[in-house]
């Protein structure tokens, strides 16, 4: 059978931020949202990037609208920064070149027939060749734009800038800090609305998974907020969080904080992976059902995002290195567990997460 070799690519066009110079920006190219701009420089430089010039401000330069022609390689340390790849960019480039080179389907990978001059060329090291199928890179495409959509970091921003606009006394107080995670928590599980997998099962199985797991997704992506924005570093934040949290459940997410993966395309497909977990990590809520209909099912969906995981780690560094990242995330989701405990001795978190789940329940489940 036949089969169209596509990478996705969002039809909407709602108005966002390029994360890459904050310019408007419609569309995901690559893997993060950006303009066009930030677009076609990537495409010019990311495969060359070596040929760049060195940054002479020791590569802290503040990428803008208006300033990023300045300095090339800061712009192009922020395209990756942001998530975006030159694997997508080398199956964009070889799906677009279909007059010129001829393409096998093979076990499920690509396969580019080239002369023996191109497959001996050792200006492409083994460690660039993508490791990920056409299927994967759609599958990953699909995640990363879904988790965008649903991010709106814009608003982080403008919540931040609004707080910071108050004077001091007034700022970032508990009922506001409270509104503002209930929101980052509730927006988070919108990326699984429409997820093919999720509505590949049944009702009872979506309301079964989803309060398996929300309590982990959620904080997990509250936490990767707080890590970009540093919002701990302000006393006042801090100690409106610690009323949520407890002071302990606090101190663990310090030590996550610290300890989770700079790649955020990394952080979405183990949210991913979490989402479809069938195991009971602890147990808040006795009077709720929880045996699952499909647990077969949901175990082979959550292989999929697992193997997609480890494949894009090995897309990304060595082996042994994608061994220690696993590690190094292994601890954090251990991390993770302890804070949850810690936390649900407060009424305030589990008041926000009930909210959560009342948000999201009616388009989450049904």
């Amino acid at each position: 059978m036949n089969k169209d070799l596509i990478i996705v690519r969002q039809t909407t066009t709602s108005l966002r931020d390029c994360k890459v110079c904050g310019a408007s920006a419609r569309y995901s190219y690559y893997g993060a949202i950006v303009c066009q701009s930030c677009k076609m420089f990537f495409r010019r430089h990311a495969l060359t990037e070596q040929t760049l010039n060195k940054c002479v401000y020791d590569n802290k330069c503040e990428i803008n609208i208006s300033n990023r022609r300045k300095c090339l390689p800061c712009r192009l340390a922020k395209c990756f920064a942001n998530g975006m790849h030159t694997e997508m960019l080398r199956s964009c480039h070889s799906h677009n070149n279909t007059l010129t080179k001829k393409r096998k389907l093979i076990d499920g990978t690509i396969s580019i027939i080239s002369t023996p001059a191109q497959m001996l060329n050792k200006k492409s090291p083994p460690e660039q060749i993508s490791t990920l199928s056409y299927d994967q890179w759609n599958l990953l495409s699909t995640l990363v734009y879904s988790f965008d959509e649903h991010s709106r970091y814009s608003l982080v921003e403008q919540f931040i800038e609004d707080q910071n606009t108050l004077p001091v006394k007034l700022r970032f107080k508990h009922s506001i800090v409270t509104d503002f995670f209930t929101s980052i928590m509730s927006r988070i599980q919108r990326v699984y609305e429409k997820h093919r997998d999720i509505l590949s099962l049944s009702h009872d199985d979506r309301s079964i998974l989803f309060r398996k797991t929300v309590e982990y997704t959620s904080s997990i992506s509250g936490i990767y907020v707080l890590k970009q924005t540093k919002l701990l570093d302000d006393f006042t934040f801090l100690k409106s969080s610690e009323i949520i949290f407890q002071p302990i459940g606090m101190i663990f997410i310090k030590r996550i904080i610290d300890q989770l993966d700079h790649n955020d395309t990394f952080i979405k497909l183990i949210l991913a992976v979490i989402a479809f977990s069938t195991i009971n990590y602890t147990v808040y809520r006795q009077s709720t059902s929880m045996n699952l209909i499909n647990i077969k099912s949901i175990l082979s969906i959550q292989d999929i995002y697992v193997k997609l995981t480890w494949q894009y780690l090995l897309n990304q560094c060595n082996h042994t290195q994608a061994v220690l990242r696993f590690t190094k995330l292994i601890r954090c989701l251990l991390l993770v567990i302890s804070m949850t405990a810690e936390a649900h001795e407060s009424k305030e978190f589990t008041k926000m997460i009930n909210s959560v789940i009342e948000q999201t329940q009616q388009t989450f489940c049904y």
